[in-house]
């Protein structure tokens, strides 16, 4: 049905609104307050009518029904001056009080009707638990300064909800493709193998904050729930925490409020350092030296404005430790740990530093201690991708290659189109290394190597292909890894690339003799600290 009323079209069918030529966006709760008031013109429609149409019998604040209202009226041209339309009667209600032509809409080729995609190779299996997939959140600012808020919130409330274990979340990395191009919201749901998706838009304005989001079927793309949050910046991690509370009401009944806050982090006062942290966070998944040292620097200013901020400092370490994973520069491994174990000590509930604490009882050589860090990051953020990677590597490197591969895979699973993924395949080409399947692990370390190419991939491979005895590929290897490490050799293996198990440790440098790759370098190491 379409309804006519001044310069304005509302399609219930197809759940759009136009003013003249110009469709007008509409947030889904808005319309369903249009459609109601239309509906109900012959009357005034009070309050508690709106809380039982729209809400469905949800207490909501008076600001938030108000601010509906004036939506509407925006909506359609009108305003809480003229109430041309939608009139405000004193404390009785509010009544539509336009003119009104109903006409049958007819399929139109201007506006398609749209069918379900057809599952595809790409179609990923739903999971047992109910899953959701938090798309990008729009930044309505207009400046790009504000992105890296705007990301920092989608990846907030996606750990706010991961931390709810009756949901499977799937990583914030696997939406990113999302961020600049956004298909029809049943294509990405069948794609990333999830029952819901969440989306939203942050504007940010004269030290406020505006948050719109809303949850969809991703069968159906039909809305569940929708709200917007307009709030002082100071108070955003709440928002997070009551999106987080909301979405579960709608998809989980039964689920109690101690579930809420047993998951409830304690945020920082000063959003600047919120801020700034995620900012740096950006940097360090880039995975480059300058990137890291650069996001050192940022990480430091957000601790000069918070300096019990432990992100902040499991940032640190956590890129100090990247450092020395891809041989960038040199870090003092004590120095490292005793970082992530500040992190710690200020924040125990806190994912990030638990697997910042992983890393650095890692370049310690502690690895049990490590891999029950990297599992207690686990615990406190299921969907933590990066953390199931990186068990998954202790777990190789301890000998443990099945469990470890599991662990892999599983991160792949959380974060299937995040560019760390490729690295992931690095994890698993060193687990079947280790058992003896060289084909599979040079296989998976190519593949690796196609979105970040650093000097160990190329080393599995080197050995890999030492074992299979071929001997003119493993010497192209050798070439394609001192382009990274020009000092490659089995000293500096031994010396840089971390494994705690014998037998595994064996089996790499003895793959690595068959190829040809000399006992020791006349290069000199770099050196590079920062």
């Amino acid at each position: 049905m379409r309804l006519y009323f001044e310069k304005c079209v509302l399609d219930t069918d197809r759940r759009e609104l136009r003013r003249g030529e110009s469709p007008v966006p509409v947030q889904p709760q808005v319309f369903d307050l249009l459609v109601y008031l239309i509906e109900n013109r012959d009357r005034v429609v009070t309050k508690d009518d709106l809380l039982d149409a729209i809400w469905n019998g949800r207490i909501v604040s008076e600001s938030t029904l108000i601010s509906r209202i004036n939506a509407a009226r925006r909506a359609i041209g009108d305003d809480g001056d003229q109430q041309r339309l939608i009139r405000t009667i004193a404390r009785k209600g509010v009544r539509f009080v336009g003119e009104i032509e109903k006409r049958q809409a007819v399929a139109s080729s201007s506006l398609p009707i749209e069918k379900s995609p057809e599952p595809s190779a790409t179609t990923v299996t739903l999971v047992d638990r109910p899953s959701i997939a938090v798309l990008p959140f729009t930044n309505m600012s207009g400046d790009t300064e504000h992105d890296f808020f705007v990301d920092g919130i989608t990846e907030d409330l996606t750990t706010a909800l991961s931390r709810i274990r009756q949901f499977f979340v799937i990583a914030r990395n696997a939406t990113l493709r999302y961020k600049r191009e956004l298909p029809d919201v049943r294509e990405i749901a069948a794609k990333l193998g999830v029952r819901y998706v969440v989306e939203g838009s942050v504007r940010r304005d004269a030290g406020r904050v505006r948050i719109s989001a809303q949850l969809l079927d991703g069968g159906t793309g039909n809305h569940v729930w929708a709200e917007r949050f307009d709030r002082r910046l100071d108070d955003v991690f709440a928002i997070q925490d009551e999106i987080a509370r909301e979405l579960a009401g709608q998809i989980e009944p039964e689920l109690g409020r101690a579930e809420y806050e047993r998951t409830k982090a304690t945020p920082p006062e000063n959003l600047g350092a919120w801020e700034v942290f995620h900012r740096g966070m950006a940097l360090i998944s880039q995975r480059t030296r300058d990137g890291n040292a650069e996001a050192r620097r940022l990480l430091e200013r957000s601790l000069a404005l918070d300096p019990c901020f432990a992100p902040a400092h499991a940032a640190i370490a956590w890129s100090q430790a990247q450092d020395l994973f891809f041989c960038y520069a040199t870090h003092d491994p004590k120095d490292i740990l005793d970082r992530a174990r500040r992190a710690v000590m200020l924040d125990d509930r806190d994912a990030l530093s638990h697997l910042a604490l992983a890393w650095g009882l890692t370049f310690s050589r502690q690895p049990e201690s490590a891999i029950d860090a990297a599992k207690r990051a686990i615990a406190l953020n299921p969907s933590f991708a990066h953390a199931y990677a990186i068990l998954g590597r202790l777990l190789i490197q301890s000998g443990r290659c099945d469990e470890g591969i599991r662990q892999a895979e599983w991160a792949l699973r959380l974060s299937p189109f995040a560019p760390s993924a490729r690295q992931y395949l690095n994890v698993l080409a060193v687990g079947y290394l280790y058992l003896g399947n060289d084909a599979k692990a040079v296989e998976l370390a190519r593949e690796s190597i196609q979105s970040f190419d650093t000097w160990a991939p190329h080393m599995i491979i080197t050995s890999a292909l030492g074992h299979l005895g071929d001997d003119a590929g493993a010497k192209q290897e050798i070439c394609e890894t001192r382009k990274h490490r020009p000092d490659f050799s089995i000293a500096q293996v031994l010396r840089d690339y971390v494994v705690f198990d014998a037998s595994c440790l064996d089996r790499l440098v003895d793959g690595l003799r068959k190829a040809g790759v000399a006992e020791t370098s006349n290069v000199a190491r770099p050196s590079s600290r920062s």
